[in-house]
């Protein structure tokens, strides 16, 4: 194998471009049939061999489609009830638009007579469920059809009615994916790489070859889904295991490679080698792991047969791109797997016998027996757990609350009650076929004889009944007569009194008004007088004013005509200046005069003015307080009109009051004749009553039997032949069961060989009560109920399904794990031609898988991290899937016989290049621990970043297999190590007619390439690093490399 790899790899390196481009092509070609036939899933449980098995078979058969059970479809209303006009509307369309759409076999409305009769509506009214019956499973529902049915409940959305969906549409619509995981997982992976590589280079092939690796595994697990039934988690548990031996196994490579390029070896050849031994080492591993995987197939349970294979496809995938891409990788970057070095306090330091892991090594060597105590010591407070681990079902009312699926378990847990989101489905073969009982026969024939005597009295009753009846109606009609002209007078007599007190109201306005206008006339009087004092005063004023302007004004005038005679004497004495002088000295002093008496005429004239203002003001007063006198004489003349209309209204209405008394008076005297004849009449009335008396009890005593026949077809399922003694009397049984709530109507085939019942438990689905409810009704009630003969009956559904599944992991565990750790052992003894070395890494693998266990146990049963792990849950812990330990321990198994190999391998190189057993345990451990410890914890990152995923299984698949491979990690640098130094010479000892029968393998293949010396993996010699501080050749496209032809 060693020198087949070894030409694979020389040819991948050197034909490099077509190897990329084969594997783009093979990446191309499958996910453009994916995208032509679709990725298929299937989460149809198949347990042959089981009751829940024979009850689906039963179904399957007999009455399709009921195999594929019920989805409810649920609406709840925070306020009213859904049995409002309006809510009901809603949940009607919403159920006709459901019954349209493509593979709906069935559909109840829940609002209807016949679905609250069935108990499809709560008992507030505020939450119902309809049940949906597809006719096909759900491994045949695609995500498009399961969200047409939810689409089609807008009518009751809009009516603001909250929907959620349950069973397989639920769960088809609540699927997850893991991309943050994915992210999570890669992220801490490159962190981890770009430490031990020492190169983002280096770091980034790991993480490109593990992803195409991983996209085409998912795309064949797809494409096989068409031909297995692989459940949806089958390509999440394949993500988790293939991304991380992905990232491992191009971790062992391309370390092996740095350390052959710091040796001086040509890129091909140190492709070469690198494929033919630590390639070699990683076949190896792989196989081990895939047949670990494969070996859940000997449990003979598909479901956990599928989840093996879909993980196995992914290993498989991950091998073929580390022996083959990544070599192509390497040899198309040559030397520049250095590119990008981290700083250099950043970079691995490699000096020879002095790292830490060569100082552990040593301690190793020296103290095997304390290294190997404390080693179990820390192991035993994480197994204890384990022997109280019990395998349960996957718990959906600890799945995220944002689904649906969880939104409508939460809703039917509060409007029903939680058992109803699991009811167990007891169906029973008939043989012969079921008929209505001899009890129903009976009642029905003497219901249909009263029925027929009760008519015939009906036709004989007197004719006076007819006639009381006719003149009751006639007197009935007086009296309706009489009482509505009472009424009629009533209401005149009351709208008279409303228009008495209208116009007494009217009256008193009047009277108000009256006052007022009377108020205002003398406030205007007084008024008129203030006014007609002030223009006196102001008369007064202007006359004295006008005496005292009078002489001024006549001053003025004569000092004017003064200055102008004095102007034109000016004018004539212009040749004498002296005269001029004179003359113009007296008009100046003229013109002074003027000034003073204008100065004193000037506030004479202003007050003047004034005066005059106020005056036309006071006159436009006194026209307007005439206008208002004018109009409130207007108004008193009105008023006294009206007071004389409201009197004489008020007399008319005295006179209606009068004649309408008189006719109450007469309607009475009516009132009492038409009583007497009533007296009289209900006297007849009592008589025919009494003969009338017989002929009900006869009705009643026919409609009590009516009751029980409706009753007994009621508690059939509105079918007949429900009445069939066996069918009640297994009705009767699981009703008197402990643990059932509830029991559904029975539901016949049209044949009638066939009913189905099913039974609401009283604890949740993933309830340990409910897996004993399960076993009880199978062993102790359902045998007494069948003991009559002629019935058959079996107990399947979701959740029988998975208490079966449980049952059968149980009963099947021993054999896998024993299969599992035989097969390891084999490989491992032909490996390495020992018999102790495979044994003590069984017994490692087994401790920390019971460890792991433990850890799991603690974390989810015993409730310890549900709020760290971001579990929403009503309850205080989480039920481990039964299915989950199982393929842990085979997945993991393989995973730790990964470091196993790499170390044991090391180890055997040392001593076969003859250093003693201990020392070469020391010398293998310091050479190797380094990565296979950075291996494990980047193997334990991926696992671990899948608990950010909402599903509570996959978060107990991601606690479980990271520790469990972080401690597979731990032990092998601790406990394996210890016990090979221990074992000395005995470790390597294999009878000598064993190793004439075992073939002969070599892990690591060839240790030297030829020509040159091979370096360790991972060996502290002192070599320069290729980096940017060292000039290396480079090998690259346009550069042939040293033994490359």
């Amino acid at each position: 194998m060693a020198r087949l790899l070894r030409r694979l790899g020389a040819l991948c390196a050197r034909r490099r471009l077509l190897v990329i481009g084969v594997w783009a092509l093979l990446v191309v070609g499958i996910g453009a049939t994916v995208s032509v036939v679709g990725a298929q899933t299937n989460n149809d449980l198949s347990l042959p061999g089981t009751d829940s098995q024979a009850a689906k078979d039963l179904l399957a058969k007999r009455f399709p489609p009921q195999q594929n059970g019920v989805n409810p479809i649920v609406f709840d209303v925070d306020t009213g009830k859904l049995t409002d006009d309006a809510y009901k509307q809603a949940v009607t369309d919403s159920v006709r638009a459901i019954r349209k759409q493509p593979h709906v076999y069935s559909v109840t409305n829940p609002v209807s007579s016949s679905g609250q009769t069935a108990g499809l509506l709560a008992k507030d009214g505020q939450t119902a469920f309809a049940p949906v019956l597809l006719d096909i499973g759900s491994g045949d529902l695609t995500e498009a059809e399961a969200q047409r049915v939810l689409d089609a409940t807008e009518p009751a959305q809009r009516a603001g009615i909250t929907v959620a969906a349950a069973g397989s549409i639920g769960s088809t619509l609540s699927t997850e994916g893991t991309e943050t995981s994915e992210v999570v997982g890669i992220v801490a992976a490159m962190i981890i790489l770009s430490l031990v590589l020492g190169s983002l280079v280096a770091m980034g092939l790991p993480i490109l070859t593990a992803v195409i690796g991983l996209g085409v595994a998912l795309s064949v697990v797809g494409l096989v889904g068409h031909a297995v039934a692989i459940p949806s988690s089958g390509p999440t548990l394949a993500t988790m295991i293939g991304l991380g031996v992905g990232i491992d196994y191009a971790l062992f490579l391309i370390t092996r490679h740095q350390d052959n390029l710091r040796a001086g070896m040509s890129v091909t050849d140190s492709v070469a080698q690198t494929v033919a031994t630590s390639g070699s080492a990683v076949v190896f591993a792989g196989c081990t792991v895939v047949i670990a995987l494969l070996s859940l197939g000997v449990a003979q349970i598909p479901l956990v047969s599928a989840l093996g294979l879909a993980s196995a496809i992914a290993v498989v995938a991950a091998v073929l791109v580390a022996i083959t891409l990544l070599p192509a990788f390497l040899g198309l970057l040559g030397h520049g797997i250095m590119r990008l070095s981290l700083p250099r306090f950043l970079r691995p330091h490699r000096t020879h016998g002095l790292g830490r892991w060569a100082r552990w090594a040593g301690v190793v060597r020296r103290h095997p027996v304390v290294v190997a105590v404390v080693s179990l010591a820390a192991l035993v407070p994480l197994i204890i757990p384990v022997f109280s681990l019990e395998l349960g079902q996957e718990d959906i009312g600890a799945t995220s609350p944002d689904t649906t699926e969880r939104q409508a378990y939460d809703l039917i847990t509060a409007g029903f009650g939680v058992g109803y989101n699991g009811p167990l489905q007891v169906a029973s073969a008939l043989d012969p076929v079921a008929a209505p009982s001899e009890e129903y026969a009976s009642k029905y024939d003497q219901a249909q004889s009263l029925q027929k005597d009760l008519e015939k009295k009906q036709k004989e009753l007197p004719k006076e009944k007819k006639e009381l009846h006719a003149q009751q109606k006639q007197l009935q009609a007086q009296q309706e007569r009489l009482q509505e002209r009472k009424a009629e007078l009533q209401r005149e007599q009351a709208a008279l009194q409303r228009q008495g007190d209208e116009l007494q109201e009217e009256q008193t306005d009047l009277e108000q008004q009256a006052a007022a206008l009377e108020r205002q006339q003398h406030e205007l009087e007084a008024e008129q007088a203030r006014l007609q004092a002030e223009r006196s005063a102001l008369e007064r004023q202007a006359r004295a004013l006008a005496d005292q302007i009078r002489p001024l004004a006549r001053q003025l005038a004569r000092l004017e005509a003064r200055e102008r005679v004095l102007l034109r004497r000016i004018d004539h004495a212009q040749g004498d200046p002296d005269r001029v002088a004179r003359l113009r000295e007296r008009l100046a002093r003229v013109r002074e005069r003027q000034a003073e008496v204008r100065d004193e005429l000037a506030p004479l004239t202003e007050r003047a003015r004034h005066l005059a203002d106020r005056a036309h003001r006071l006159e436009a007063q006194a026209d307007h307080l005439q206008q208002q006198a004018d109009a409130l004489q207007r108004q008193a003349d009105q008023l006294q009109q009206q007071k004389t209309q409201l009197e004489q209204q008020a007399d008319a209405l005295q006179r209606q009051a009068d004649q309408l008394q008189h006719q109450a008076e007469q309607l009475q005297a009516d009132a009492d004749d038409l009583q007497q004849q009533a007296d009289e009449l209900q006297d007849q009335a009592d008589e025919l009553k009494k003969e009338q008396q017989q002929a009900e009890q006869e009705k009643q005593q026919a409609e009590q039997l009516k009751k029980e026949l409706t009753d007994m077809v009621t508690q059939a399922g509105g079918d007949p032949r429900g009445t069939d003694p066996r069918i009640v009397h297994l009705q009767s049984g699981l009703s008197d069961t402990k643990g059932v709530v509830s029991l559904t109507p029975p539901q016949l085939n049209d044949k009638g060989d066939v009913v189905l019942l099913s039974a609401v438990p009283s604890t949740s689905p993933a309830s340990d009560d409910t897996a004993a409810l399960v076993v009880r009704v199978r062993d102790d009630v359902l045998p007494e109920t069948n003991a009559g003969g002629g019935i058959e009956s079996h107990v399947g559904g979701y959740t029988a399904s998975y208490v079966d599944l449980a049952s059968l992991i149980s009963a099947r565990l021993l054999l896998v794990i024993g299969t599992v750790i035989l097969l390891g052992f084999v490989l491992l003894m032909v490996a390495f031609r020992s018999l102790l070395v495979p044994l003590q890494a069984a017994v490692t693998n087994l401790l920390s898988a019971a460890a792991a266990f433990g850890v799991l146990t603690a974390a989810f049963q015993w409730g310890w991290a549900i709020p760290l792990l971001g579990i929403d849950t009503a309850d205080s812990s989480v039920p481990i899937a039964s299915y989950v330990p199982l393929m842990m321990f085979a997945g993991l198994f393989g995973l730790s016989m990964d470091y196993e190999v790499f170390l044991v391998s090391h180890v055997q190189q040392h001593h076969h290049a003859g250093e003693e057993p201990a020392e070469a345990v020391r010398s293998a451990l310091g050479s190797s621990a380094r990565i296979t410890t950075a291996a494990a914890l980047i193997m334990a990152s991926v696992f671990a970043s899948f608990i950010l995923n909402d599903d509570p299984t996959i978060k107990q698949f991601g606690v479980g297999l990271s520790v469990a491979v972080l401690l597979a990690g731990i032990l092998v640098v601790t406990l394996a190590p210890a016990a090979l130094v221990l074992f000395g010479r005995a470790a390597w000892w294999l009878p000598r007619w064993l190793d004439r029968v075992l073939p002969h393998v070599s892990i690591e293949g060839e240790t030297t390439a030829p020509g040159v010396a091979e370096p360790e993996v991972g060996a502290d010699v002192t070599q320069p690093e290729v980096g940017p501080d060292v000039t290396q050749p480079e090998v690259g496209p346009d550069v042939t490399a040293a033994g490359a032809p």
